[in-house]
């Protein structure tokens, strides 16, 4: 399943982990684990699972924890293993579920540059299944780090694990891996129409850096209907008790779809709809105190603007025209009147604050860190405010859990829709540009309707 649509992974995961916890007897940090500092006495029993995998693999190539055994049986590790045992690569399959608590804090790179290291080997190709296939070569090349991309090409980033683990150990052993992930790559664009260099992903709303193409409409095209589940992954804040900053709050996520979806979108507006009536109260106080200063006063105005402007789409939406990326907006809105009327409650004592979203999906909340997003299979780069579970996916190569949205019958990333039919993509909910408020004001959010 791709990166996209955790919610069911989650649940998996965190069942996985469980298991794998009476598996393991004595299991380390994960800081000692990457740094290979408690490596087992030679002939001692494996002293956490990075030794226990490493000492697996010298005698078999393929390690599978219990938790996949169904997912790839036991006669197919055997027929891997005797694939890559003809071979003259040196390569190795490693199939672990992960989360972050366990010893490699979920990070699949982190599993697999430890499991080498212990090994103690100088070169080595590997595989590593984690519902997706992440590949990593060490001691030169890029076999395994093709062989994993194309697997997700070649399966239109939804095939099993099993199905996604042979079409990357049949690349990597095929002896021109890159090339056979130009092919997947072209085969891919053919069927689901899409190409690489002319998705909107890259230059959506600042017109300046290049665009991303299908690499990240890919895993949302065909599982359209569970990547909306993603809209129950985090929920909007409440007010804090010193200056009123909301801050992001989790909730659970949900398996149920059309009923959850509806549910969760009706939650969204109805969150939008009481903060708009509590953002409105604090600017009712604070204009009665008639804040000294003009700065202060330019602060006013702009939370009085930024507050209008989230009204406007609210009140769209209480027409009938209810969507998720308009629920996120009005709440987007409404952070930046916060900061608008914290900034004029300070007045000059200090300098103006404005909190940046999460640019994959700004219900991930404020907490961010501008972080260089490079399009995965190419170069180009870009650098947005991420949350610290999308910086580390995409440090890792992995898709982020992004904010879907429809356009033209298709269930795409919001900011894969073109600038001109959307205004959260065109801004990148305020992280690409400032002017979102002025658009909102002269009607452009109008225009997201129209490209459902």
């Amino acid at each position: 399943m791709p990166a996209e649509f955790p919610t069911a992974r989650h649940a998996a995961r965190l069942l996985a982990a469980l298991v794998c916890a009476g598996l393991v007897t004595a299991p380390l940090s994960g800081a000692l684990a990457r740094t290979g500092s408690d490596a087992p006495v030679d002939g001692a029993p494996a002293e956490n699972p990075s030794q226990e995998i490493a000492d697996a693999l010298d005698e078999f190539p393929v390690y599978v924890d219990p938790v996949y055994a169904n997912a790839i049986p036991e006669a197919e590790q055997e027929r891997i293993a005797g694939l890559i045992a003809e071979s003259d690569l040196d390569l190795y399959v490693i199939a672990v579920p992960l989360v972050e608590a366990d010893p490699w804090n979920g990070d699949v790179e982190a599993l697999v540059s430890v499991v080498h290291d212990r090994r103690g080997e100088p070169a080595g190709s590997y595989l590593a299944v984690d519902d997706d296939v992440f590949g990593t070569d060490f001691g030169g090349g890029t076999t395994a780090h093709y062989a994993a991309l194309t697997s997700s090409y070649a399966t239109d980033f939804d095939g099993t694990a099993l199905a996604q683990l042979d079409v990357a150990v049949e690349t990597a052993l095929s002896g021109d891996a890159e090339g056979a992930y130009d092919r997947a790559v072209a085969d891919y664009e053919e069927r689901s129409g899409t190409d690489r260099g002319a998705g909107p992903v890259f230059s959506g709303g600042a017109g300046t850096a290049g665009s991303a193409g299908g690499w990240l409409v890919a895993g949302t095209l065909l599982l359209g209907g569970i990547l909306v589940v993603v809209i129950a992954y985090p929920l909007y804040r409440r007010t804090s008790r010193s200056l009123g900053r909301r801050r992001s709050r989790a909730i659970a996520q949900h398996a149920a779809f059309a009923n959850a979806e509806r549910a969760q979108l009706e939650a969204l507006v109805e969150q939008g709809e009481q903060d708009l009536i509590e953002v409105g109260e604090r600017l009712s106080r604070l204009e009665s105190g008639s804040a000294p200063g003009e700065r202060a006063q330019q602060h006013l105005r702009a939370a009085l603007d930024a507050r209008s402007a989230a009204a406007a789409v609210h009140d769209r939406m209480a027409d009938g025209d209810a969507s998720l990326p308009d629920a996120v907006g009005v709440l987007v809105l409404l952070d930046m009147a916060e900061d608008a009327i914290d900034n004029a409650a300070r007045g000059s004592r200090a300098s103006a604050v404005r909190r940046l979203h999460c640019y994959a999906n700004p219900l991930h909340g404020t907490v961010t860190k501008v972080t260089a997003w490079r399009e995965f299979g190419g170069t180009r780069t870009i650098r947005v405010p991420l949350c610290e579970e999308c910086a580390k996916a995409v440090r890792g190569r992995v898709r982020p859990v992004v904010l879907p949205d429809e356009h033209e019958g298709r269930t795409v990333p919001y900011y894969e829709v073109p600038a001109s039919d959307s205004v959260w993509a065109a801004t990148g909910y305020g992280t690409l540009t400032d002017d979102l408020v002025e658009r909102i004001q002269r009607g452009d959010h109008t225009r997201n309707v129209r490209s459902r």
